[in-house]
Parts: C-alpha cells; structure tokens; sequence
C-alpha cells in the first residue's frame, strides 16, 4: 500500500464548517420585526468588479458605538479611509493602534471604510485565484464597540453582475445575519465567480462552493467525494453531527487533494483544495475531507492542546472511512501502524505538550499528529476492554450534542474529565497525565499485537485468533443506524 509520507508536511492546523451566503443584489429592505428598542447595526458591503476594492458602511439603530475594531490587526495596512457618513458629508476618521475611535455620531449617520483587496496575497486572509478572491472576514468585518449582549448584526451585499459572495452567515431578511463568533473565531470568505451545488447529508445540509470555474467535467466526482467523506462521520454520530456545513473548495493545478484546514468563525467552515485534473482513484483513497470535518464534531480545543484535536481527528479518520467503506479494514490498519512508526521518529525531544506548542516553529507535525492518535486508540481499547460498548464512541457522540459549536476553547484536562465522567472509567485522565509532559512516544506495539495487527504493508494480516481480535473488528464495523445521504 502506497505510503503518505507527505501527509503533514501539506497540512495546517485544522479547526470547523460553512455555509454559502451572498449573491449579487441582496435585498436591502429592513428584516421584518427589526424595529423597535433592540439595538442593531447593518453592514452593507461592496466589491468592485476586479475584486480589488471593498466598500463598507456600518450603520447603528439604538446603539452608539465608540470604534470601530479591526480583529486581525497585522492586516491594518489593508483598511483605507475610515470615515464617518452623514447626510452634511463625509467627515475622515483616524486609526488609533487597531481601532477607529469615534467621538460623536449624530443619528442617521453611518460609519464607513475600504479594505484593499489586492496582492499581494496574505496566505489564506487574501489570496487572488481565477476570477475569484479568497478574503476572509478578519480582513474586511470591523467590529463595532461596544456592543451590548443581544444586539442584533445583519449585513447584505451589493455586488457587480457574476459576482457572488461566500460567507459562514445564516440568511436574514436583510441579507445575512453576522453571528457573534465572527469577530472571535477565524472565518472565511470569498468573492466572484463561484459553483454551488447543495446535498444533504445525515439530516445536514452539506453547501459545496467551488471558486472560479469549479472543476467542470470532474465536478460530480468532487462531489461524490464530500457527499461520501460527509456521510463517514454518521458511523460515529446520530446524522451528521452539525445542521449545515459549507465547504469552500479551492481549484489548484494538479491531480491530487493539497491540504484542508477547518474554521469556525461566523458559521463551521471547511476549506479544501483540490487538484483540477483529480481523478477517480485519487479521491477514492483520500482522507482529507473526513479529516476536517471530523473536527466539526468536537469543540475547539486550546493550541497547547492540538496533540488533542488533531490526534482524535487522525485517528477517527481511519476509522471512519473503514466504517463506510473507503477504505479496507487492512489498509486502515496499515495506514495507523504506519502513522505511529512515523510519529515516533520525528520530534525534537521536547515533551508532547511542548511539541503542540512549538510545532509550527519545528515542524514536528508528525510527532504531534500521531502521538495524540495513538492515545486516542489507547483509550479507545481499554475502554472497550473494559466493557464500554462503542469506547470512544459514545461520550464523542454527546461531546458532539453538547458542545460541537461551543465558543469555548476546551482543555485536554476538560475533554479527559468528560469522558471518564460519561464512561464511568478514569482511563482518559490517567493516561493523558501518563504522556502530556513526557517526551517519548506513546506504546502502541503490544496494543496492535494483542488486536492481531501483523507485519505491514502487503505482509500485514489480521490474525482472527489474537486475544483482541474481536475488538479490532468491532472498531471498524460499520454502525448500524448511521445516517447517510
């Protein structure tokens, strides 16, 4: 079987799921039951046609406001000439560090400002592609202070003919609504020419947008592929684990899946790219969709913890696309005993926690990466060894129905704490301090020989005789009751 040795130097730290909003000409007309005492403010928004410029005003009802708050201020440069907007004329403001402080506002008046929207590029905040912009919202959503408990955010568009908007914001009378989480969370955006194709998925609606000219004759396997990596996590959940999930998919030149990164700002988002030439066979053995969206299930866990988010999102990976088929119970196995081999060549010596928080300085994904999937398939094996049916399963299951879309950053101490809670077993917290502040890799040798996993590659067999044999086939069966398309 073929190895990924690639497989974390493409990747970035993943977190969450979206949904598609905007086209050109939304409606301006005021949300029906938005008058009245409760404080609003409406964002109206313009781009040019060469997606060079956004246009923005920023109007206030029974609010008064002091700033304006740029949430990613190392792209302060990319906001032009903030100003206050009134019916005697248009009144220049000044930045003051990240914000647009404002002294006085008459009522009627707006706020207003351009972001520049032009290369050079910012990673994945602004970058130019064909005939679309990928521009996130911390770029171009300034955040008006302060703003009390329940104020009520909406926005619309008003864009050039063709050109479309993407954003993680539910729809509104007015256009969109802007959840609070977009001024907290990452998010992600785009502008121009765009595919939308909507499918459903474990009760979920799954809003797949392709930037610029999408992936023409190979649109329907790319969307095969999401439809089918989608309905992967109903062999853990009850349906799909949130109600409705976009995924932004990027065209890139070449025939494979680049890498994924998962966001939560404004809406769950997902961003993919995608080789334009894919095939077939390349999407039938690829895991990065599984990947990010399993991680829409959980809550955000802290970035000392990515051991945590990324190592549950490894593991289950495997997992899950041998519960839907996508790949072989063998192959899942070979590609998990590969991962921990990996994994444990490739650190620096620091501690795990250590590693999570200096990863992208050393580059110790894989160290990282697999050592937190090795403790998820620990603790799932001795919860099942203890008569937990489904070990990890379940309290991942109520984890999801509780705390998918909380705003909370959890701890590994927490996530532990909930599991041993809900399975009645102190096995998660017990080996969490075992390994956190040690160095060496997690044992997995003995755990993969009693399951009856032997020898690798074309050599590995599944011996139906090993003491755990009978575990090793029930974590990968197919769920009953999953809930697919």
């Amino acid at each position: 079987m073929a190895r990924r040795e690639g497989l974390f130097v493409r990747r970035s730290v993943c977190l969450g799921l979206f949904l598609l909003s905007g086209c050109g000409g939304a409606p301006t007309t005021p949300a029906s039951g938005a008058t009245g005492d409760t404080p609003a403010v409406h964002y109206s928004f313009g781009v040019d046609p060469e997606l060079r410029t956004l246009s923005a005003t920023v109007c206030p009802r029974d609010l008064r406001f002091t700033h304006l708050r740029m949430t990613t201020p190392e792209l302060l440069d990319r906001v032009r000439r903030p100003r206050l907007v009134q019916a005697t004329g248009d009144v220049p403001l000044e930045f003051e560090e990240d914000a647009v402080p404002i002294a006085s506002m008459a009522d009627g008046a707006c706020i207003g400002y351009d972001v520049d929207l032009g290369p050079p590029g910012e990673g994945f905040w602004i970058t130019h592609g064909d005939a679309h912009v990928l521009a996130a919202p911390d770029v171009w959503l300034l955040a008006p202070e302060p703003r009390p408990p329940g104020t009520r955010l909406t926005a619309s568009f008003t864009l050039p003919p063709g050109v479309h908007a993407a954003v993680p914001w539910p729809g509104d009378p007015r256009g969109y609504r802007v959840p609070e989480t977009a001024f907290t969370m990452r998010g992600a955006g785009a502008f121009g020419k765009l595919e939308r194709e909507t499918v459903r998925v474990g009760g979920a609606e799954l809003d797949l947008v392709s930037l610029g000219g999408g992936f023409g004759a190979r649109a329907p396997l790319v969307t095969q592929w999401m439809q089918r990596s989608a309905s992967a996590l109903t062999h853990l959940h009850d349906g799909f684990p949130v109600p409705r999930v976009m995924a932004l998919l990027i065209p890139q030149s070449g025939s494979d899946v680049g890498f994924g990164m998962a966001l939560r700002g404004g809406g769950p988002t997902v961003m993919i790219l995608v080789g334009s030439s894919i095939t077939p066979e390349a999407l039938d053995a690829e895991w990065t969709a599984v990947h990010e969206l399993f991680h829409l299930s959980a809550p955000r866990f802290q970035s000392k913890d990515v051991w945590l988010s990324e190592g549950l999102a490894t593991y289950y990976t495997y997992i899950l696309m041998a519960r839907a088929g996508m790949t072989k119970e063998q192959g899942a196995w070979d590609d998990l005993q590969d991962g921990f081999r990996r994994g444990s060549r490739r650190g620096t010596g620091r501690t795990l926690r250590q590693e999570s928080i200096d990863m992208h300085e050393t580059h110790a994904y894989q160290r990282v990466y697999w050592a937190g999937a090795a403790l998820s398939l620990l603790a799932d094996v001795e919860l099942r060894k203890r008569g937990v049916e489904g070990g990890l399963d379940g309290p991942l299951r109520e984890l999801a129905r509780c705390c998918a879309r909380s705003e909370e950053a959890w701890s590994a101490e927490q996530f532990a704490a909930f599991v041993d809670q809900k399975t009645g077993q102190a096995v998660m917290g017990p080996l969490f301090e075992r390994y956190i502040d040690r160095a060496d890799f997690p044992e997995t040798a003995e755990i993969l020989a009693a399951l009856g996993v032997k020898g690798a590659g074309r050599e590995m067999t599944l011996a139906a005789d090993a003491p755990r044999a009978g575990v090793r086939s029930a974590m990968m069966a197919p769920r009953a009751g999953g809930k697919g398309p």
